[in-house]
């Protein structure tokens, strides 16, 4: 027998449905209560596989080894701990597909023709790969994918009549995860997927029931508190209550007011929940859900006006909140399909059934190209780095030499007393001795002439007054003719002026006496 096999792959339930020729889909029961199968795993010790309530109940004995909510992980590199054995979510998934290829081909008493296996919207190559990975693990190759809006919206096209060219948003709230996009119905039997889908990968059935959960456990915090956490018994209690919080999220669906037993080790107690209080815990998380919608249908250059309707998908959609967001914020009518939790699986068999692609991309319009003259290419810029380093090093050598000649100047001109009095006075070779400014009558008649500065000044009058040349800190010394023998001058140097001294008709004080201890002490006769 020939036959299609769509699965959903959810983060909190499974579905499957089959599509032979010339047949409607039709879903597969994977439980013996319901259509779908939980999302959960039992991995045994001798490498057996339990799935759905028979890994629920080992959870209570055995919890080490039960494994859920997998699907969120795909894509995280830190592995999963299953009795100390490290598992990628993956390949776990992988696992999960292989159980329901395996149911249905025992039901159906042949293996499936083709397969399509669901993914949320918001997952790129690199999630799609890692499941193609732990599909090809688990033994099944050539499968087709392809999102869960889009398989909804295939599903809803096949049950309710659709205009060629009519477009549709599909509002995806699922266990785990949230998805949302806009598809066109093309002229043949598919659909054209339009802007950018979008999707809330932690944003589901589960996060609300946690909500729930939360809310039980502050109203009782002093007995949470005193539980054992080892203990098996308060274990059991607490998934019990868990469940409990999960039926109450769904009866508020249809029911305003619901009432959550708590049965724990020592307490037994009722906690009472509004549908309004309920609704305004999860309101925030709603919202963004809804933002998200209106992104999509922007990225699609449509307004909501434009859309013929949002179509609900997932057991979350069905919460009153939901309806009453999209209406007020979009405007538009809120479709709902006739099973949400089957919808997607039953659009991937429809998929899988027709050979041609029933999903195609929108092709974004291209742009003319202009084609114009290459631009001249300019020479490549010299860089003048080089020459700057090198232009600041010679500026610094030869301000460093400035300083050095200035200093050996100065030393070679300095006219003042030694520290010493007792130590002569070095001269130049062939040089006269320095003259000595501060006496009142000069050594020389043409002492005046020879060093003629502005602090020198003498009370002697000459018989030949010359001018006195003005002296600069860089004159040199002029040459001064002198009758007999020749003697050299000092070598012009400049020199810088001593401070004017004031000339005083009184000798200088006579030279200290070599002889004695000390400059300042008077020398007693013995």
């Amino acid at each position: 027998m020939v036959y299609q096999l769509g699965v959903d792959l959810g983060t909190t339930f499974t579905a499957a449905a089959v599509h032979r020729t010339s047949t409607s889909a039709e879903v597969v029961a994977l439980s013996p209560r319901s259509a779908s199968v939980a999302s959960v795993l039992y991995l045994g010790e001798d490498d057996g596989v339990l799935v759905g309530e028979a890994a629920e109940r080992r959870a209570v004995t055995d919890p080490e080894r039960v494994i859920r909510e997998f699907k969120r992980r795909i894509g995280d590199p830190t592995p999963l701990m299953v009795a100390c054995q490290p598992q990628q979510a993956h390949e776990l998934a992988g696992v999960l597909a292989r159980w329901v290829v395996d149911r249905v081909t025992e039901r159906e008493g042949a293996a499936p023709d083709r397969i399509a296996i669901t993914h949320p919207a918001g997952w790129g190559p690199h999630k799609k790969t890692l499941l193609t990975t732990g599909l090809s693990t688990a033994g099944l190759d050539d499968v087709v994918f392809l999102t869960e809006p889009e398989a909804a919206a295939v599903h809803y096209a096949s049950t309710q009549r659709i205009e060629p060219g009519g477009t549709i948003a599909v509002y995806d709230l699922g266990g785990g995860t949230f998805d949302a996009a806009v598809l066109r119905r093309t002229e043949s039997v598919g659909f054209e997927l339009l802007g950018r889908p979008e999707g809330i990968e932690r944003l589901g059935g589960i996060d609300f029931d946690e909500v729930v959960f939360d809310h039980v456990r502050a109203s009782i915090a002093d007995v949470v508190d005193e539980l054992d956490p080892e203990d098996p018994v308060t274990l059991a209690a607490v998934s019990r209550l868990r469940r409990e919080c999960t039926e109450a999220k769904e009866a508020l669906s249809t029911d305003t007011e619901v009432t959550i037993p708590v049965l724990l080790p020592g307490t037994r107690a009722q906690i009472r929940l509004v549908r309004t209080e309920f609704e305004a815990m999860i309101r925030p998380a709603l919202l963004d859900s809804v933002e998200a919608l209106r992104r999509t249908v922007h990225s699609a250059g449509l307004a909501p006006d434009d859309l013929a309707g949002v179509l609900l998908v997932g057991g979350s959609s069905r919460i009153p909140l939901v309806t009453q967001l999209i209406s007020k914020e979009l405007g538009r009518p809120v479709a709902v399909d006739t099973d949400q939790s089957t919808s997607v699986a039953t659009g991937a068999a429809l998929a899988a059934f027709d050979a041609r692609p029933v999903i195609t991309r929108a092709t974004p319009p291209t742009c003319p190209v202009k084609t114009t003259a290459p631009l001249p290419v300019p020479p490549p810029r010299r860089r003048k780095g080089p020459k700057i380093v090198l232009g600041a090093a010679g500026v610094m050598a030869i301000g460093i030499a400035a300083l050095a000649a200035v200093a050996w100047t100065n030393r070679s001109t300095d006219t003042t007393a030694p520290d010493d009095p007792n130590q002569p006075r070095p001269t130049a070779p062939n040089a006269p001795a320095e003259l000595n400014v501060k006496a009142t009558v000069p050594q020389h008649p043409t002492a005046s002439a020879r060093r003629t500065t502005p602090s020198t000044r003498t009370t002697a009058p000459t018989s030949n007054p010359k001018p006195a040349a003005s002296a600069s800190p860089t004159t040199a010394v002029p040459r001064v003719e002198q009758p007999g023998p020749t003697v050299a001058p000092p070598p012009a140097t400049t020199f810088t002026p001593e401070p004017p001294v004031t000339s005083s008709t009184e000798p200088p004080p006579p030279p200290p006496d070599p002889t004695s201890t000390h400059p300042t002490q008077e020398r007693r006769p013995r």
